[in-house]
């Protein structure tokens, strides 16, 4: 701005001229300036609101999931104060009273004295109806199949046949023996605590699933065989393990890590779980026996190894198993399964080694002939797969015991599972347990690599679309 002077009557006044473009722009310029230091005064404010704008959306999207959770048309609850909590002893006593051998669906009601009780399950229906449909009962005297989800624990399927015993959950008898399963024992006590590595040479003679006192002897011939330590385990060769119980790892040993994996040890489940039993002697010989599961003593269950086969995908911990997601009494919850590490087995290095040693069975050990072809599947070739075989027969010789467990995981992010299969064929060798852990695996993930077709196409078998819990 300027100012023009101009004399009026003597005086001299300064009379305010016409502002120019120069002062036009000069005001312009500096209320952009004006503008821009409110704005940085601002920022603070802004970012103190969009924090609180952020915190509100996620609090509202949990809120939503906690509801979407539970299905719409039993409008539970989340724990209300008039509604004492069910701890797992509580829940383990009402369903006792039920009966969960080959669940069709995935939610049911129990009524009892103290109330009417709603139980909503981790059952994944297709699968579970899906492996009772491929039952084999015919050539078979039990059959007990586990599924369960690895990095929570939940059961996913649980299948049993006894034609001795109709009423037993083959699932959660730990009265078989675990033959060759507990070759996974074995081994991850030679790579953990031994000094072995996978690649570790060794030296047998005689046959592979012999174990006679002479094999446990360090003597070498023209006769002498020679294997690594994976595929000692991919083909389940006997003396190989005999000589790891007895020269390595001794009775300490092999006793801590069937401990640490939950032998002699009461797994807490929903329902109740026969402990899976090792007797070891002071015997070095028996030590072998121990090591390599040639003997009749040591036992386990199904869920048992479905557990340790789930841990090998799970970063070596064994979690708690469930197969109750939610308990509800009159419609309000009483009970909600969290997840929870029961123990942690192994070490990453040895795990990594354990699931190279469990791949081998399948790909070129004893479980070979029974995934011939999985490579050019479309599900299953997408998949790394790892397991265990195990065969013994009976006293009498009447009756084959033939375990299969192992794990499988999608490295594009579809899911993992591990299963634990046990086929007691009686005269004649029917399905393989091998056979129906492949079967329950493809069709797992073939439902969850094509979530909306199957799901399309099961709404069409079912006629009715039934809301369960996450």
């Amino acid at each position: 701005m300027f100012r023009k002077k101009q004399n009026i009557g003597g005086y001299r006044f300064q009379k305010l001229a016409t502002p120019d473009k120069n002062w036009r722009g000069y005001q312009e310029k500096n209320r952009i300036q004006d503008v821009r230091q409110q704005a940085l005064r601002r920022i603070p404010w802004y970012f103190v609101a969009l924090v609180i704008f952020v915190a509100l959306i996620q609090g509202g999207f949990y809120f939503l999931d906690q509801r979407l959770s539970i299905p719409i048309d039993t409008q539970v609850s989340l724990y209300p104060p008039d509604v004492e909590p069910l701890d797992r002893s509580g829940l383990r006593e009402i369903l006792l009273s039920g009966n969960f051998n080959n669940l069709t669906e995935k939610d049911f009601e129990i009524v009892t004295d103290t109330g009417r009780y709603q139980f909503y399950t981790s059952i994944d229906t297709d699968l579970q109806n899906a492996i009772i449909r491929s039952l084999d009962t015919r050539h078979a005297n039990r059959i007990g199949i586990v599924a369960i989800e690895p990095d929570t624990g939940r059961v996913l399927a649980m299948v049993s046949h006894n034609a001795d015993d109709p009423d037993q959950n083959a699932c959660l008898a730990a009265d078989l023996p675990a033959a060759s399963l507990f070759k996974i024992i074995t081994a991850a006590a030679a790579l953990d605590a031994g000094g072995f590595e996978y690649q570790s040479r060794m030296a047998y003679n005689g046959g592979k699933f012999t174990l006679y006192k002479r094999q446990l002897t360090d003597q070498k011939n023209r006769y002498t065989n020679y294997s690594s330590l994976k595929n000692a385990f991919a083909e389940s060769i006997n003396p190989i393990f005999g000589k790891l119980g007895k020269n390595v790892l001794g009775k300490d040993l092999l006793q801590d890590y069937a401990q640490s994996y939950y032998f002699n040890e009461a797994i807490e489940f929903d329902l109740p779980v026969e402990r899976s039993v090792l007797e070891i002697s002071d015997t070095p010989y028996n030590w072998a026996e121990i090591a390599s599961g040639f003997n009749r003593t040591t036992t386990i269950s199904p869920l048992h190894a479905a557990m340790i086969s789930a841990s090998m995908v799970n970063g070596g911990k064994l979690m708690k198993p469930a197969i109750v997601d939610v308990a509800a009494k009159d419609h309000k919850t009483v009970y909600r399964h969290r997840p929870e590490i029961t123990a942690r087995v192994v070490e990453p290095a040895v795990l990594e080694s354990m699931k190279t040693l469990m791949s081998a069975t399948i790909t070129h050990g004893t479980a070979r002939n029974l995934f011939a072809g999985y490579s050019k599947n479309p599900v299953l070739s997408r998949l790394e797969m790892g397991g265990k075989t195990g065969a013994l027969n009976n006293n009498a010789r009447q009756i084959r015991y033939d375990w299969f467990t192992g794990y499988a995981s999608d490295p594009q992010g579809s899911g993992k599972i591990a299963i634990g299969v046990i086929v007691a064929h009686k005269d004649y060798i029917g399905k393989r347990a091998a056979t129906y852990f492949r079967q329950a695996v493809s069709t797992y993930f073939k439902n969850r690599m094509n979530p909306t077709q199957e799901s399309q196409r099961m709404d069409n078998v079912s006629g009715k679309n039934k809301k369960s819990p996450a």
